[in-house]
């Protein structure tokens, strides 16, 4: 499916921007529920420790895309050489949706059962 480097960069932008909500404040407000003061900082480090970890992966992916897309000549060829990228991110998406969902309804049936 073929885009417009402007229809291309807008739904990247809307991803970006869309990504921060459920990324910063659910692990931020669990840290702090389950650490308190004195134990958040080290459970929003092990938050990111992870998110790291897996974003060597992704990273990865994307050098060998890049390198791949540079021994094209042809611009339309390049464009199909994303689709993985873009179908590894909308995949992660869609499992870390998942997951927030999941533990929003997790957290709030034990806090009815309280």
């Amino acid at each position: 499916m073929p885009l417009s480097p402007t229809i291309g960069s807008a739904l990247i932008f809307i991803w970006g921007f869309s990504l921060a909500v459920p990324f910063y404040l659910p692990s931020s407000m669990f840290a702090l529920k389950q650490g308190g003061k004195e134990a958040s900082a080290t459970i929003s480090d092990s938050f990111d420790i992870v998110g790291f970890g897996l974003l060597v992966f992704f990273n990865g992916r994307v050098a060998r895309v890049l390198s791949k897309a540079g021994s094209f000549t042809s611009m339309s060829r390049r464009r199909y050489t994303w689709l993985s990228v873009f179908k590894l991110m909308t995949g992660m998406s869609i499992a870390a949706a998942v997951t927030l969902f999941g533990a929003v309804w997790l957290e709030e049936t034990r806090s009815e059962s309280s």
